[in-house]
């Protein structure tokens, strides 16, 4: 038994000096050639011009690469109405660090919360017959410190403790910067203009029901909670949202550690060298 790994990549002109914040598209092909390298079954959402690239870099690993022009990808719809909001003055003088990649980049939060309609899709389809699915952020390969990348991803290890709880979707939690939020019993609406994340979403996953279930809530948090509120954030602030509201979906890896890199649910799934 193994797992499906999804994930995806687009330029949205991060170097761009207006709506950017500096990362370089090449910096992010460097790191997702090396996610590529995973020999995992993977599928890979891509821009047409990166199919090339994807065939390069995966090479005869099992593979289903789908590509899409940036605006047919699940959320461009939504560009629209993104785009008026985050010119809004008074979603400015609202909104927490209005400074933020996804509070100036329309395109942004499109991509990020396509990530849970993506992971759906790979699950309906399900071309590698597989019951866990994981997402897996393109540039993710940057955090894998001292874990393997040349072999499957989950371990034999990791994905046991995965089908050890087949009705959880499993995130990871960063326990020590905000004790208010992270103990909190619940998670009022406030929240959704915050900028304070501590559910990472580079790294997710679980078996189909609860991935679907997952991202069903994310679907309507992003709907309706934001986007019908004219309230535009971050996917992290939106998972910590669901996960408060609905803890007994997820089961969540804490990290206490007091390093915002320190990802790691990355080694607890993997093999370490």
């Amino acid at each position: 038994m193994t797992a499906t790994l999804v994930t995806a990549l687009y330029d949205i002109k991060r170097e761009d000096e207006e709506l950017g914040d500096g990362r370089k598209w090449k910096e992010y092909l460097n790191w997702f050639a090396n996610t590529l390298r995973i020999p995992s079954p993977m599928v890979v959402y891509v821009d047409p011009s990166s199919r090339k690239f994807v065939e390069e870099f995966r090479g005869d690993r099992p593979t289903k690469i789908i590509t899409h022009e940036i605006d047919e990808i699940p959320y461009f719809y939504q560009y629209r109405k993104i785009y008026n909001i985050l010119n809004s003055e008074e979603y400015k003088n609202r909104i927490d660090d209005p400074e933020r990649l996804e509070c100036r980049n329309p395109l942004y939060p499109i991509v990020i919360f396509s990530k849970f309609q993506w992971v759906k899709r790979a699950i309906e389809e399900n071309h590698f017959d597989t019951d866990v699915f994981l997402w897996v952020d393109a540039g993710l390969s940057r955090l894998f410190y001292e874990t393997d990348l040349d072999k499957p991803y989950p371990s034999p290890q990791g994905l046991a403790a995965i089908n050890a709880n087949p009705d959880k979707a499993i995130i990871q939690t960063s326990m020590s910067y905000y004790p208010d939020l992270v103990y909190a019993d619940s998670c009022g609406d406030d929240y959704l203009w915050d900028n304070r994340s501590w559910v990472m979403a580079g790294l997710w996953g679980g078996h189909k029901e609860p991935m679907l279930k997952f991202a069903e809530l994310i679907h309507d948090i992003f709907e309706n909670k934001l986007i019908g509120n004219d309230i535009v954030n971050n996917e992290q602030i939106a998972m910590a949202y669901a996960y408060k509201n609905n803890p007994d979906l997820f089961l969540a890896f804490e990290n206490h550690a007091n390093m915002h890199r320190d990802y790691e649910f990355i080694q607890e799934l993997g093999f370490v060298k």
